[in-house]
């Protein structure tokens, strides 16, 4: 007799920081950062030091004390909100030049996106701007629903516990043009019936909690949202390839077989 079931994976938690995996990250900046120096113990825990209080040596001698920026962020290959924290100067420099460019500004208004490729000393990371746009209004009411408190990261504690009476602020306010207050008076380009049939095949294949999930995101939008075909066109292939993975992963507790996209087109 087996001791765990058949088929058991442990249950993933969220993680507090964005982790660049290799491929294409992409996030929207939402808070100012905050700045200072970054050690690691001997128990590999990172250590920060506000940046007017950097110290004098590093714990390891090898290893050297590494300039750091932190900041809100929601991450959309996970669809939460969750903290960056830079240290790798080629990335710092690249969103320094994009706030300096006065056709692109402070990385509030549009998305970033960072390609990582290669491993240890030969990773290279590629950061590029979206085109402007302003936030969608289910990542401003995901950010209410998940205060943080980036200071507490200095002190090593959890910088999204619910026991501070005080909070990072978003970066920008939001004016009524940018987070409208009746759903109704939005028109926005859907999705076809095609498109709508695609992600109904794929979400019956899903895992239902996430299903639900992303109808609770839905209820967000800044349009109301009764069916698939009243999804923003431009939000589709975002919703999809999040779809597809998430049935990539549930399929290895079913044991379901390979989705493929063909099978389920109207076309």
């Amino acid at each position: 007799m087996n001791f765990l079931p058949e088929n058991y994976e442990s249950p993933k938690t969220s993680n507090y920081y964005v982790k660049l995996q290799d491929g294409e990250t992409r996030i929207r900046i939402l808070s100012t950062p905050i700045m200072g120096w970054e050690d690691w113990t001997e128990e590999k825990k990172p250590i920060r030091f506000k940046f007017e209080n950097k110290p004098i040596k590093s714990i390891d001698p090898k290893k050297s004390i590494k300039h750091f920026w932190a900041f809100i962020v929601f991450n959309y290959n996970n669809d939460e909100i969750q903290i960056m924290n830079i240290t790798q100067a080629t990335i710092r420099k690249k969103i320094e030049a994009l706030c300096k460019d006065t056709d692109w500004g402070a990385p509030y208004h549009y998305d970033i996106k960072i390609t990582k490729s290669g491993s240890e000393m030969n990773t290279e990371y590629v950061v590029n701007p979206a085109p402007h746009r302003p936030t969608d209004s289910y990542i401003i009411e995901m950010f209410k629903e998940r205060p943080c408190w980036l200071e507490d990261i200095f002190e090593n504690k959890d910088p999204f516990s619910n026991e501070y009476n005080k909070f990072t602020p978003m970066a920008v306010s939001f004016s009524q043009h940018d987070e409208p207050t009746k759903k109704e008076t939005i028109k926005i380009e859907t999705i076809s019936v095609g498109q709508a049939h695609q992600l109904d095949c794929i979400f019956n294949v899903c895992d239902p909690d996430y299903v639900k999930k992303c109808w609770e995101r839905f209820s967000l939008f800044p349009v109301k949202i009764n069916s698939l075909v009243d999804l923003p066109l431009d939000l589709y292939d975002r919703i999809y390839e999040a779809a597809v993975k998430n049935y990539e992963e549930f399929k290895k507790i079913k044991n379901f077989g390979e989705f493929k996209k063909e099978e389920f087109t109207l076309f």
